[in-house]
């Protein structure tokens, strides 16, 4: 992190360090006023409100902050509420951080708004049913992990390790093929994209505890490819020559091993975006925030990323596949 946070002495400074200086590649400026107003404003609200410590939020605290503009006396749009819940939602990834917090009241706070809209507005009709996306059950990852694994190509390492890798992040194709080493934190399992209309995000992947050693493991390998090819490159996945992966290779890949694992014939889509289906899918099931996974995707919205709420059952631990 390099600098000490000495126990209740959270200031906006202190936040503007971590934003600045966690990742090689930071938010933008843009971003980054924003963020640090609604903080500022956040703890200007704590000191109003004689609020001791963060642990001490609750959702009443948390609804007022977010919807009401207190200069006004209105409430904010919509959009501008998700923003500043976007804005909370970082900065309590960075409380837990530093040891100031132990849980993320904001992502839950986010789904019961969710809940309480449907519940408000009752059920709608009139509408043509929409096909739902495209995901893999958990038998099925698991014979397709399997599949991979057992190959005996020169790059099942790697195969195996960008396909967890959207299993466990939902990455985009082209963000995987353009994801660089200093974009990835193993440490606090989380990395930074650059996705559509040049957005910046920040992906958490706690959730799957396996991902680091697998990634730890394909880093091992590609040390030692660069070395034997005399090559240097910054790019987390590269070919068996050494060069950039293109998006037409890691679609062919992906497609080949579904062909392989036997069930390619029932799928409607086939290459890496089915993967990305599946990983929003598998972090509902084990209980990711919804605000959480709406960034991890990029989504835009998070009537999107509901789609996926209940396309896959949570897995029992006996049930669940290591990867």
């Amino acid at each position: 992190m390099g600098y000490e946070i000495v126990p209740g002495t959270i200031t906006s400074d202190l936040f503007a360090k971590w934003l600045d200086g966690h990742f090689l590649n930071p938010y933008s400026p843009k971003t980054r006023r924003v963020y640090l107003s609604v903080v500022s404003g956040l703890l200007k609200f704590k000191e109003a409100q004689n609020i001791r410590n963060f642990t001490e939020f609750n959702a009443a605290w948390l609804r007022r902050f977010i919807g009401w503009n207190p200069e006004t006396g209105t409430i904010y749009s919509s959009p501008y509420q998700t923003l500043r819940a976007s804005a909370l939602n970082l900065f309590w990834l960075w409380l837990r951080e530093v040891g100031e917090v132990f849980d993320n009241p904001i992502a839950n706070l986010v789904h019961e708004r969710k809940e309480e809209k449907s519940k408000a507005f009752g059920p709608t009709g009139g509408n043509v049913a929409k096909r739902l996306p495209v995901v893999l059950s958990w038998a099925d990852q698991e014979v397709l992990i399997r599949t991979v694994k057992a190959s005996m190509s020169c790059t099942s390492l790697r195969d195996y390790t960008l396909m967890a890798l959207i299993l466990a992040t939902g990455l985009r194709c082209d963000e995987l093929c353009s994801l660089r080493l200093q974009h990835i934190d193993l440490k606090y399992s989380r990395l930074r994209v650059i996705g559509k209309g040049n957005k910046e995000r920040q992906i958490v992947f706690e959730h799957d505890v396996e991902i680091v050693g697998i990634v730890e493991l394909w880093l091992n390998e590609r040390a030692g490819l660069l070395e034997w090819k005399n090559l240097e490159s910054d790019l987390l996945f590269i070919s068996r020559s050494g060069r950039p992966l293109s998006e037409a290779l890691v679609y062919q890949q992906v497609s080949k091993y579904i062909k392989q694992a036997g069930f390619g014939d029932r799928l409607s889509q086939k290459g890496p975006h089915v993967l990305r289906h599946t990983a929003t899918s598998v972090m509902f099931a084990r209980q990711v925030p919804t605000l959480q996974i709406m960034h991890n995707l990029g989504h835009s919205n998070l009537s999107t990323t509901q789609i996926y709420a209940h396309l896959l059952s949570p897995q029992s631990s006996e049930q669940r596949q290591e990867f």
